[in-house]
């Protein structure tokens, strides 16, 4: 769903408010690395400008599902979930890359537990759909969502804004401050914080869930050192210390007339004694049955924002990212650009699998169904850009280099008191050179866990390089061919240990170790043909995300890489004078070896499984457009919708929800395999509608009105491959309306907004939490509203 054509990014000198009607003012980006006329990009791009993301209170990455076609974003386990067309991060375990790349200003933001950043003083957000391998250092196989910030200006300028409201007494402040210091070094600087209370409660301590307590800083320092060179360099800070991010219950994974009809199925089998310990493996199996029941207590609260747990939820996150971007102009066609990126960070979450306040249903009972994530990484990339922009020929010839140290902890089972009062301590351990999973290390992590069920400490290093082209060539003025090209070389290693303190001190069930490289070379090729106002493309493009580390019974390995081979047409341009600006988008694609995590419940050791597999193929086709009506001078109407037809073509495996297939692990059975042929893959709603209404009115007295309505609507969509309806999210639709006057001398605005008022009550994503027997998931925000005061100058 999305409202992306009505808010635009502008250029020099153009107000947003003035709706971007096309023979007034233009809607740039740069996409393709130089600044261009949105209609004029042959591909399927949507940008949401500075203006629209205040008002429409767009603050956060899942807010941005509002205002983009084709995106859908959720989270668990403190991992935000970017899908396009489909194609998207289908893990929540640490090491694996999502298949859409998040780039700040052209930095690539690696790790999945970091991209949760609010999102403030931007210049807008482009999101471009499809593989993007020819034109960005960073592997993406679904798409690219890039973060533009607005950079320092040569003029003094800046902002401050002050929200208040809610039932949840949300607020926020932000501002910047913008100019130079001296005649060729100029500087910015911004903030956001905001401190909201929680959208549901802890029912055992009645102390705030899903809260936001969030700071961001940003400063930039600009130096021309001429009028061709400049060098730009951005410092920033983030850091969120909520009770947010943890899953709400949503069932139970296995019901009572499930159980009740195990043993008939088991009987049914017709097991022998065959592993001679003189028991049928039938009453082995039989004897199981009891660890199918749900631990949830009678407190775990079913469609709830509120839940129980041992403790509140914690959800922590901390970044550092340094930025450097230099830029010469060698002569009127060539330009070189190097950018720089340096970014550290570390993700801290606590919850209770069984969302109960009873341990394991039972007062006091032991061990506690507590998981502590620990995510640390520390990244560094350099990209090298030529950019050609001459009068036939335009393009850019790149390279890129990218490394990162990945180092997680996940004990399971853990007391909660103990893992929440020292966790300074245990991330002062982690914060060493190169921990690891070392067999010095390894009794000092597990001294912190002594109660915990598993401790699954790991370490991934990442280095990869790739050489990238993109070209178009006028052969006419009206046609045009762009061809481009990339070849990427990725190394991954991964250590991983699987300890259970309660076995003895730092008892080892598993350890091992794998490392994998891996080589591609993915083309692109498209034309473009003018026809009066019309652009019509067709391009061709292949993409290429090297396998991931992951884990099978606590043994790591690297899964197979995910290929994906991706046809578009489509058409944009502007109509009756001006009146109609319209986009159509086309694609099919075929997609090799998707990644999917695999959480299953097993008869011994720690009593669960961990695996990733690759799906053999998944085909893909629709629709996608978008565009804004400008009815009059003060009315317009921007729209959206998308069409989807994807599905599994062929992918055998196990349902980790499967009740037999929970009881891998006993001699003489063997798990059930589903054929998941014609099922559609997690997170992609088979259509989305929008549409946004927008009256802007200059007044007598020189304001301004600007008032909106908007509505969006999703079809329904699962958060499984398996299609399982308990972890779904129906069709569903959200309202958002604003009402903002702007007073007469420009600089003073107050607006009154809200958003999803009709309070629709939705799933955003969903987890089979195997160790607890739960079905749990994450929800969209409820009704929230405010009043935003702005001041500008």
């Amino acid at each position: 769903m999305g409202l992306s054509s009505q808010a635009s990014a502008q250029d020099a000198g153009a107000s947003e408010g003035d709706g971007a009607r096309a023979n007034d003012n233009v809607i740039v980006v740069t996409a393709n690395k130089r600044e261009q006329n949105l209609q004029d990009v042959s591909a399927a791009i949507s940008a949401v400008g500075a203006e629209s993301l205040a008002d429409n209170q767009i603050t956060t990455l899942e807010d941005l599902q509002v205002a983009v076609p084709s995106l859908t974003i959720g989270n668990d386990f403190a991992f935000a979930k970017l899908y396009i067309r489909g194609i998207g991060l289908n893990s929540s375990l640490p090491g694996l890359d999502p298949s859409v790349a998040l780039h700040v200003d052209g930095a690539v933001v690696a790790q999945p537990t970091q991209q949760f950043a609010s999102l403030y003083d931007l210049e807008r957000v482009e999101v471009l759909r499809g593989p993007q391998g020819t034109l960005y250092g960073r592997n993406a196989t679904g798409g690219s969502i890039n973060l533009i910030t607005a950079k320092p200006t040569t003029s003094f300028e800046g902002f401050t804004r002050l929200t208040v409201g809610g039932d949840d007494l949300n607020f926020i402040a932000e501002g910047a401050i913008s100019g130079p210091l001296t005649n060729n070094i100029q500087a910015r600087f911004a903030f956001r914080h905001q401190n909201r209370d929680g959208f549901g409660v802890h029912t055992a301590s009645g102390e705030d869930v899903d809260d936001a307590n969030k700071f961001g800083i940003r400063g930039q320092i600009n130096v021309d050192f001429s009028d061709r060179v400049s060098n730009l360099i951005s410092v920033e800070y983030y850091k969120e210390n909520e009770r947010s991010k943890a899953v709400k219950f949503l069932g139970r994974s296995f019901s009572a007339q499930t159980i009740a009809a195990l043993p008939a199925q088991i009987a049914a089998l017709g097991l022998g004694d065959s592993n001679n310990n003189g028991i049928n493996d039938g009453d082995e199996l039989l004897a199981q049955i009891p660890n199918l029941v749900s631990l949830a207590g009678p407190d775990a609260l079913i469609n709830s924002r509120n839940v129980g747990g041992d403790v509140p939820p914690v959800g922590d996150l901390k970044t550092l990212s340094v930025t450097n971007t230099f830029q010469a102009e060698l002569s009127s066609v060539l330009t070189f650009r190097s950018i720089t990126n340096y970014r550290e960070g570390e993700s801290y979450l606590l919850q209770d699998f069984d969302v109960s306040n009873l341990r394991n249903g039972i007062v006091n009972a032991n061990p506690s169904t507590v998981q502590v994530q620990y995510v640390d990484n520390s990244q560094f990339s350099q990209e090298l850009q030529l950019v050609v922009d001459g009068s036939r020929l335009r393009g850019l010839i790149g390279g890129f280099y990218f490394e990162d140290d990945v180092f997680a902890i996940v004990p399971i089972g853990t007391d909660p008191a103990a893992a929440f009062s020292r966790r300074s301590e245990l991330a002062s351990v982690l914060a060493t050179p190169n921990p690891g999973p070392a067999p010095a290390v390894v009794p000092s992590i597990a001294s912190f866990f002594p109660d915990a069920r598993v401790i699954i400490p790991g370490n991934m290093d990442i280095e990869a390089w790739a050489l990238f082209a993109n070209f178009t060539f006028d052969v006419t003025d009206n046609f045009r061919i762009k061809a481009g090209a990339r070849y990427s070389h990725e190394s991954r290693s991964v250590v991983v240990d699987q300890l259970l303190p309660g076995a003895g001190p730092g008892l080892q069930l598993a350890t091992g170790a794998d490392s994998r490289s891996f080589s591609d070379f993915t083309p692109e090729i498209g034309v473009e043909l003018d026809i009066g106002d019309t652009l019509l493309y067709a391009t061709y493009s292949e993409g290429f995300k090297s396998g991931s580390a992951a884990l099978v019974d606590g043994t790591p390995f690297i899964t197979e890489p995910e290929t994906i081979s991706n046809w578009e047409a489509g058409f944009k341009g502007t109509y009756f004078n001006g009146a109609l600006d319209f986009a159509l988008a086309a694609f099919i694609y075929q997609v090799d070896g998707a990644q999917f995590d695999r959480t299953r419940l097993i008869s011994g050791g720690p009593r669960f499984s961990t695996s990733v597999e690759n799906a053999a193929v998944t085909n893909g086709k629709g629709l996608e457009f978008e565009g804004t009506a400008y009815l009059t001078d003060e009315f317009r109407f921007a729209f959206n919708g998308t069409w989807y037809d994807i599905e599994f073509d062929t992918f055998e495996t196990d349902n980790p929800l499967d009740p037999l297939g929970a009881l891998e692990g006993l001699a003489g059975f063997t798990p059930r395999t589903v054929d998941l042929s014609g099922n559609r893959p997690r997170n992609t709603p088979e259509y989305s509608l929008a549409g946004r209404f927008t009256y802007d009115k200059d007044l007598a007295s020189g304001g301004n009105i600007l008032a909106s309505i908007a509505y969006a609507l999703t079809g329904n969509q699962f958060y499984t491959e398996f299609n399982d309806p308990r972890m779904a999210a129906g069709s569903y639709g959200i309202l958002d309306a604003n009402l903002k006057y702007t007073f007469p001398d420009e600089n003073l605005s107050v607006n009154i907004w809200g958003k999803n008022l009709t309070n629709e009550f939705v799933v955003s994503g969903a987890f089979a939490v195997s160790t607890s027997r739960t079905i749990t998931g994450t929800y969209l925000p409820p009704r929230q509203y405010g009043v935003t005061v702005a001041y500008e100058f």
